[in-house]
């Protein structure tokens, strides 16, 4: 029979039993699904390897240490790991992430129960909205739970040997600067009011493990316009966060950080839809886009406030 067995997460279970979500049915009902511990990390080694996943490695410790996420294993019957899953919460938005099910147990339910598992602990954290950024393959388990269509992601890659178009080292009185520990507050403000959610512990975990890769740009009376972070995987780099308020921003920040790569190839990944001017502005730069994964939602619509312009999210919550 199943079982959820977590001390820390009791009122989790509770909420589990009280909303009625899907449990597992026949031969396979006999998972146990806890939270991760310490001494399942070498095992979730082994299922990354099975299961082929191709996202950063680096995504999955980053995202551990990020106040308030809670990662749940199932176990099989012989005590075998069987799958995982990740929720993040980021205030009105919780992230279900990094679902992983061994081949041994596809369509044994076991994909459903973890997912319902991430969505009862992140309304349990207050999300109004849980979203995730799902494969074509998974499409299908996520409509069953009730998730909604919401919006094509894109990739952007930028091939080697690329040369930055010359931009001006200052648009219409913007400069770029690299942030300082200072510009925190104003950061995290910024991005709270144009993302819809507080990032700010995501943001920094991801500026601790990449310390002064972020630029930021001002206008001629010094308020904060837009950022970019900066990221290397190998010889590649990512980049993103990346927000401004208009394209000239946009423009002035991209030409300040691609020099950085020294040529090296660089990718962008667009929540999409991508508007008009985040297109032609990658265009612009030589970056060439393809369809990636579909970006799912389940609960209430958060529409993007008036705020900056997306024209990258996170590589480690593009997982």
């Amino acid at each position: 029979m199943l079982a959820f067995t977590t001390r820390e997460d009791t009122e989790v279970d509770e909420a589990y039993a009280r909303n009625g979500l899907r449990t597992v049915t026949g031969a396979e009902a006999d998972f146990r699904v806890r939270r991760m511990n310490d001494a399942d990390l070498e095992h979730i080694l082994e299922l990354r390897s099975v299961v082929r996943w191709s996202a950063d490695p680096r995504a999955f410790d980053l995202l551990r240490g990020v106040q308030g996420a809670r990662w749940a294993v199932a176990e099989a019957p012989d005590g075998a790991l069987a799958g995982m899953v990740g929720a993040v919460p980021l205030g009105d938005i919780g992230i279900l992430c990094h679902l992983a099910v061994h081949d041994g147990h596809r369509g044994s339910g076991l994909g459903a129960l973890l997912s319902s598992w991430a969505v009862t602990y992140l309304k349990s954290r207050g999300a109004r909205t849980v979203r995730l950024y799902s494969t074509r393959q998974a499409e299908a388990l996520y409509r069953s739970l009730g998730f909604r269509e919401a919006a094509p992601r894109a990739v952007y890659r930028l091939e080697e040997g690329h040369r930055t178009p010359r931009v001006p080292e200052k648009i219409d009185g913007h400069r770029v600067e690299t942030l300082t520990f200072g510009d925190l507050p104003e950061l995290y403000g910024l991005d709270c009011w144009s993302y819809g959610a507080d990032r700010s512990a995501l943001l920094l975990a991801i500026l601790r493990l990449h310390p002064g890769q972020c630029l930021v740009a001002r206008d001629a009376s010094g308020a904060m316009k837009g950022y970019l972070i900066r990221s290397s995987r190998g010889s590649a780099t990512r980049i993103g966060p990346f927000l401004a308020s208009d394209r000239n921003v946009a423009s002035l920040l991209l030409a300040s950080a691609l020099p950085a790569t020294g040529g090296a190839p660089a990718q962008i990944t667009s929540p999409g839809p991508a508007e008009p001017q985040v297109h032609s502005l990658l265009q612009e730069f030589d970056f060439q886009g393809t369809p990636d994964r579909l970006r799912m939602e389940l609960g209430e619509r958060i529409d993007r406030r008036a705020g900056l312009v997306q024209y990258g999210t996170t590589a480690y919550l593009a997982t």
